[in-house]
Order: structure tokens, then sequence, then C-alpha cells
């Protein structure tokens, strides 16, 4: 009989506190180790395989790690992070970090812990060596859950460039087809590309107020038409709680809509940093919603000091168990 392999895995809902919201996550836990070149217990075949057997918008697999950072040689716990969505493996995960962030200060894997009042922060370091800092928090006065979980994700801001000329005018007609009128009479107020990482890779539209995105009918497969890999689309949401909504697709990887995207937000703040009439200020907190069928609900802060943007949200757990094969 062939030997058999064993790991125990959550599914963690994030940015909700709602059992069937948010963006769900499946976080596989791998020995020590296990995610560095000369030691994987599983190749990229076989994570793909356990992805797609999961069915979730993400499954990340996640492996403890000892890194030595600081100049006195202090010791930190840094857990190597691999974020996969059937054969594609995404860099980074803003919702897979979040999850894989409450799995880790509420202990729920054996054997994996932070004494979270000596060493709050959490630190991520994903496959492409960026490093991820999260946390546990006191959710304030903000909206609560019953235990008052709260976490906070912090993402480097990245660069982007407006897309202008034929370019844009390409977008606009593909955007027509995406939100079903005609091109004449799309509100497209902004079209902007990320800079870094793949070409071609993620695109921003700022659409005016009046599209509406929440609860619209979406033709997702219009998106194929296009040359880029995810597309998030928002709009300004004056004299409403939130600041802003968005939605995110990204058919090409298979992933039809990103329930909620926290790298999108990474993009979205420095934008709307910007803009006179939309509240939104560097160094202070705003509420956003993701308005996706399942919906999220996001506390964002663009930390221009330090040149990422925090993510704040609530984080539910949905299953556990143990994957066989």
């Amino acid at each position: 009989m062939a030997a058999t392999s064993t790991f125990p895995y959550v599914i963690v809902n994030a940015f909700t506190d709602s059992s069937f919201g948010g963006n769900p996550a499946a976080i596989v836990l791998l020995p020590p180790g296990s995610l560095t070149a000369d030691s994987m217990p599983l190749d990229a075949t076989k994570m793909s395989s356990i992805a797609r057997s999961f069915a979730q918008p993400i499954t990340a697999f996640l492996s403890p790690s000892i890194h030595v950072e600081s100049s006195d040689s202090d010791e930190n716990l840094i857990y190597d992070i691999l974020f996969v969505v059937d054969k594609y493996f995404a860099p980074v995960c803003g919702h897979g970090t979040l999850a894989a962030t409450k799995a880790i200060c509420r202990g729920m894997f054996p054997g994996v812990s932070q004494a979270m009042a000596r060493n709050p922060v959490v630190k991520f370091r994903a496959s492409n060596d960026v490093i991820l800092y999260s946390r546990m928090m006191d959710s304030g006065g903000r909206d609560s859950t019953a235990d008052g979980e709260f976490y906070e994700l912090a993402i480097p801001v990245p660069g982007v460039q407006e897309v202008t000329g034929e370019e844009r005018n390409d977008v606009r007609k593909m955007l027509a087809k995406v939100l079903g009128k005609d091109a004449d009479n799309v509100e497209l107020k902004y079209v902007g590309l990320r800079t870094h990482g793949s070409p071609n890779r993620r695109l921003m539209l700022v659409l005016g107020q009046h599209e509406r995105l929440e609860g619209r009918d979406i033709n997702i497969s219009a998106f194929l038409t296009g040359r880029y890999e995810a597309y998030t689309l928002t709009h300004a949401t004056p004299g409403q709680k939130t600041a802003f909504v968005s939605r995110s697709f990204m058919p090409v990887t298979g992933i039809m809509e990103d329930h909620v995207c926290g790298t999108a937000h990474a993009l979205m703040m420095p934008y709307y940093a910007a803009q006179p009439d939309v509240d939104v200020v560097a160094g202070k907190e705003v509420f956003v919603r993701q308005v996706s069928p399942r919906g999220g609900d996001l506390w964002v802060t663009l930390d221009e000091e330090n040149g990422v943007v925090r993510l704040r949200g609530h984080a539910k757990l949905f299953a556990r168990g143990e994957i066989t094969f």
C-alpha cells in the first residue's frame, strides 16, 4: 500500500463576520520549512490538485520557518505562505493572508501558536520574498462580532500608471459589454494599470457614481475580450457610510468574481486619497465595501509614511479538518 500524507486545514471567510459572506480561503498547514526550495513535500502539481479539490477562491499553503531579522540576531518566527488557484500561483493574496492570520492567532492548528501579548505581529513571507505583516487587534468602535475579533493586514502600495489614448478607448468598449450599455454612455473617470509584477496583470477602472455596482448584473465573460488578467471596478459613494465600493474580476485565472480582493484596495486608496471630492485622506481610516454577491466589509487606511495600505476586518471560521492523499 502506498504511503499517505495527512495535513490539517481550515476554511476561513475573510472580511466578514458571516458564515456565508466575505471571501473564503482554505489554509493548509505543512511541516516547518516545507516551502523552501530544497525541502518541499508537495510539488506544484499536487498543490494545484489540492486547490482544485477545495474549490475555494484561494488555497494558501502555510509553513512555519525561522528567519533572523533583527540586527542583534533575535530570531522571530515567520510563516512561509504560498497561494494557489487551480494552476495559477498568486504572488500575494490579501484575504488569504488575513484568513491565515486568524488561524494562527486563534491557535487553530495543532502545535502552531503565537504569544500575542509578547509578539503581536504575524509575519508572512510570500513566494516572491515580499514580507507581509498582520495582527489581531481590538475592534474598537467599529462594527463588532460577538467575540470582538478583528484583524489588520499591511499591503505594500503598488505603482499605478494612467491608461490613456487608444488603449483607454479599447477599455471603454470592453467595459460597455461588461455593463451592458453603449460605449458612449459609460461614465469612465479613470483607468489605472498596476506597474509592478507581471505585465498586463491588474487594471483599475473608476466609474462615475451613477453606474452603481451593487446588485448590478455583470457580463463577466466580456472581460475575456480584454488584454488584462484582473479588473477592479469602483466608484465613490458620497453621502453614504462607505467612502467607495468596488467589485473585482479575474476570469483568466479561473476566478470569475473575486468576492473581496484585499490587494485591489492597495490600488484604489492612493487614487481616492488624491480626489478632493472623496472623503479619503492619508492616515485616516475609512469604511469601504466590496459589493460582490457575498459582500465584504473593510476598514482601510493609507499609510504613506510606511508605503502600505492597512486593511482591517473580521474573519469567520467556516470549516476545519484534515486532508489525506
